[in-house]
């Protein structure tokens, strides 16, 4: 297993995130240290909450951690999305600009390395600029829970970015050496119709116990 190195700029991050956690789950959380103490309060959230109140939340942390500022910076500097001036144009999208894939791919390891762990830029699954590999994900390793991976970071982050910032994002892991593509401006595949996705829970999630005794769609929905 990897040692993950935090840098105080990580520190700081994950500190603001697990508050934001807290805040957008109504009170979960953990009286474990750092990250360890993220995972926890991930797990309970999402023994209590529904896919779609997972993503939300995640999406709304995710939000909260850019600042109000950052995603309209974005939204029209990378995205190409016309701002509310008045025009027939307002709100209409020319973008993504040619370098938003590169150069978010160029920043986002330095941003993004408390919650996902260390990564460098790639390139895309499609061969071109513009992606990163997360070379040991910290929520796969430290959880060993599909569950979470899915509901808590790769449908949320691809929905954060598509929705909120106007990028498009294919985020796929790789259960068996947990190392991950992060793809900008490609679209992602379904999951149901992602054939590297595992069915059902993975060798070694603690929230197997929990899923074990739950029955009907509430044991569904931690199996998806």
């Amino acid at each position: 297993e990897m040692e993950y190195q935090d840098s105080v700029l990580d520190k700081i991050l994950l500190s603001i995130f697990r508050k934001l956690v807290v805040q957008n789950t109504g009170g979960v959380t953990s009286d474990k240290d750092g990250f360890l103490g993220l995972v926890e309060q991930a797990r309970t959230y999402l023994l209590q909450a529904t896919p779609d109140d997972q993503n939300k939340m995640v999406r709304e942390t995710l939000a909260g951690l850019m600042t109000p500022v950052l995603p309209p910076f974005y939204r029209i500097f990378m995205s190409g999305i016309v701002p509310k001036i008045g025009s027939e144009w307002d709100g209409k999208q020319i973008g993504p600009w040619f370098y938003a894939p590169w150069l978010t791919s160029i920043v986002t390891p330095t941003f993004f390395g408390f919650l996902v762990g260390p990564s460098y830029p790639n390139r895309r699954k499609d061969g071109h600029v513009g992606g990163i590999v997360v070379e040991k994900c910290k929520f796969l390793q430290e959880s060993k829970c599909k569950g979470i991976c899915l509901h808590m970071c790769k449908l949320p982050a691809q929905q954060f970015f598509q929705d909120e910032l106007g990028l498009p994002l294919a985020v796929s892991p790789n259960f068996v050496t947990q190392e991950c593509q992060w793809s900008f401006g490609e679209a992602p595949v379904p999951v149901e119709e992602d054939d590297s996705f595992p069915k059902g829970c993975l060798v070694g999630c603690e929230s197997r116990k929990v899923v074990a005794e739950m029955q009907g769609a509430a044991r569904a929905n931690l199996c998806n």
